[in-house]
């Protein structure tokens, strides 16, 4: 079971396949670098910035794509705990590249607002308000699906870790019969609780950032509806 990790992180080269789109909705536009032979010198710094923030983008695209593949592909229920602690490990630095890369990105972002922001050409400061708006979009709802994963491990490592503990703790001070019949008087029945087994946590929240990735195409459609005009005609 250890190749299966492996088996899917060696998707990297390869863009996630886009996510259907609504019935009836058209697809949005793919996301991709601007090709500089389109823009007057004047526009270079612009477009060097835009293509900063879109490789980023476009990067995290693969990273999250990879992370969901993880999420629902690998059998975790037969790891062994070894294993299984070092497949998520491996996708919790995943996340962390996705989280860093939203930050680079943003920063691209922050330089474009400024050119809008002092843009003489009331055009041009509407689309590049309008691309680099959108662009910061999707890379904003990229950390925030790393963010939910790294949150989501986080709570299961912590139920984990006090489950362990009170196992401990019950097997160093064991309650005595007598005492256990007691507190079991006038108690009402358990609930019944289906086991939540990892791969079934594991694939919920691959679920969930699959929801997040339809708003992130969305950002990123917009993104490239406005890129040319935003970044070229200087």
């Amino acid at each position: 079971m250890l190749l299966v990790l492996p088996i899917v992180v060696a998707l990297a080269a390869l863009p996630p396949a886009p996510a259907p789109a609504p019935s009836g909705s058209p697809k949005p536009t793919p996301l991709t670098e601007i090709g500089r032979v389109r823009a007057l010198p004047a526009c270079v710094p612009i477009v060097a910035h835009a293509n900063g923030a879109i490789t980023q983008a476009l990067d995290n695209d693969r990273t999250l794509g990879i992370l969901t593949n993880n999420l629902h592909a690998t059998d975790f229920d037969k790891l062994n705990s070894m294993q299984r602690r070092n497949a998520i490990e491996a996708m919790m630095k995943q996340a962390e590249q996705i989280r860093n890369a939203s930050s680079a990105g943003d920063a691209e972002i922050k330089k474009l607002r400024e050119y809008a922001v002092n843009s003489p050409d009331p055009q041009r400061k509407a689309e590049l308000k309008a691309f680099a708006d959108a662009l910061g979009g999707a890379l904003y709802r990229q950390n925030k699906a790393a963010a939910e994963f790294m949150r989501d491990v986080t709570i299961m490592r912590g139920r984990e870790d006090a489950a362990e503990a009170h196992g401990l703790m019950a097997q160093a001070n064991p309650v005595p019969p007598y005492a256990v019949a007691q507190q079991m008087v006038n108690l009402p029945p358990p609930l019944p609780t289906p086991p939540q087994t990892y791969n079934k946590q594991m694939q919920q929240m691959g679920d969930v950032l699959t929801d997040l990735t339809q708003g992130v195409l969305a950002d990123e459609g917009t993104a490239a509806d406005h890129s040319i005009a935003a970044t070229s005609g200087c």
